[in-house]
């Protein structure tokens, strides 16, 4: 069972913004390469006769809803596992999301997201996604009630299985919260590398089956002006 990281970078008001996610897959077909496949199941790459951004995609629900502001820079996918499974894709020159309905937000705010969970060991996965605008945000920082329902529809397709078909049949791409494993250093420093097996990073892996959006604006202070990520 392939295990996948994927990572969306976007560049907004000069800083870099950065977005993992983690799936595991059915049987890839031979002759194909997971990682592609998992970047056209969110809606990030063509393949085949497959567009990008297609409008039930995480790609093609987001876009439209984010601050025209925000550059999209590169999609990249990765087997944990194996490193010749591997994909990058530099998104066309000028692509943008395309909300221009209002004026953006500081990079600073965010809509913040949040899983289920479906075991006891394994803590919710987050996310923040910057690209704001005004008109999304009413009275002391909290989502219009049009902000929650178009966020929540991002929210719904992060839980669903994305099927990516493939010579007939259609590989399947589902999200999973990946548990980390705490390594404490000679010098005392932590860090929460994947565990180092396949089958271990199984065993700690949580399915994922809702991400629900937060009413309020959330602060991500790593992207703050000058601070980068």
């Amino acid at each position: 069972m392939p295990q996948y990281e994927i990572t969306l970078e976007q560049k907004f008001a000069g800083q870099q913004i950065i977005n993992r996610w983690n799936y595991i897959s059915g049987e890839i077909p031979a002759g194909q390469l997971g990682a592609l496949l998992a970047l056209v199941g969110m809606g990030f790459t063509p393949f085949t006769d497959i567009e990008p951004f297609g409008p039930s995609t995480f790609a093609g629900i987001i876009q439209p809803i984010q601050a025209v502001a925000v550059n999209w820079v590169q999609a990249v996918a990765k087997n944990i596992f194996d490193p010749t499974d591997y994909y990058a894709y530099p998104f066309p020159a000028g692509t943008t999301s395309t909300n221009g309905g209002s004026e953006a937000e500081s990079p600073v705010i965010a809509v913040g997201f949040a899983t289920n969970r479906t075991r006891s060991d394994v803590r919710r996965g987050q996310k923040r996604f910057a690209g704001l605008v005004e008109g999304q945000v009413g009275d002391v920082g909290a989502l219009t009630s049009g902000a929650v329902t178009a966020w929540q529809a991002l929210g719904d397709s992060m839980a669903d299985i994305n099927l990516v078909p493939v010579a007939g049949s259609s590989v399947s791409f589902t999200p999973y919260v990946f548990g980390r494993k705490r390594t404490v250093a000679l010098d005392g420093s932590v860090t929460y590398p994947y565990w180092p097996t396949e089958a271990e990073q199984l065993a700690h892996a949580m399915l994922i089956t809702a991400w629900t959006v937060k009413p309020q604006v959330r602060t991500q202070g790593t992207r703050q002006y000058g601070r980068g990520a």
